[in-house]
């Protein structure tokens, strides 16, 4: 829990001074709701099993092409969708994209954070990667690599991909 609280405090504090250099601009901060499709990258089970997500996502202007993103993303299991067994991820996190025109690309880090039976549980920090396209009309199309951190695990050699698809307002 700490580690959750920490995580949006930085991402408050970045958001704020964010701001103040934004402050002449037309559009100071934007936000976005997505809905899409992840899957493991692992060893032996790559692309065995796909699973619903649902985000949200603030893009708040650091001058002319950066933009400081905070976001949670929801990932649902099969089960947790359809027989109400199983369990939900949930991602707090905070990404730096660099925009050139309509194109984006950025990193940063999730703080993975787990229900299941009752029960929550959350893992390290992780680091994320992304790449997208916002549309003139709103529509935006994103897509994702997500590290999976643990002891015993190299960097990239665990993760998941995903590919979401939402709305800019």
């Amino acid at each position: 829990m700490k580690k959750v609280v920490l995580v949006f405090l930085v991402a408050g504090l970045v958001a704020a001074g964010a701001l103040q250099p934004a402050w002449g601009q037309e559009k100071v901060a934007q936000f976005s709701l997505n809905v899409g499709v992840q899957t493991n990258i692992w060893e032996g089970t790559s692309f065995d099993k796909g699973l619903f997500t649902a985000d949200a996502r603030v893009g708040l202007r650091l001058g002319r092409s950066f933009e400081v993103s905070p976001e949670v993303m929801a990932v649902f299991s099969y089960l947790s969708m359809f027989e109400g067994s199983g369990g939900t991820f949930l991602y707090p996190g905070v990404m730096l994209n660099y925009r050139a025109g309509n194109f984006f690309v950025g990193g940063g880090a999730v703080l993975p954070w787990a229900f299941y039976g009752g029960e929550s549980d959350s893992g390290n920090l992780a680091p994320k990667v992304n790449i997208g396209y916002t549309f003139p009309n709103g529509l935006q199309l994103t897509a994702y690599y997500l590290c999976w951190t643990e002891e015993d695990v190299d960097l990239f050699d665990a993760g998941f991909a995903g590919l979401t698809i939402g709305y800019r307002f």
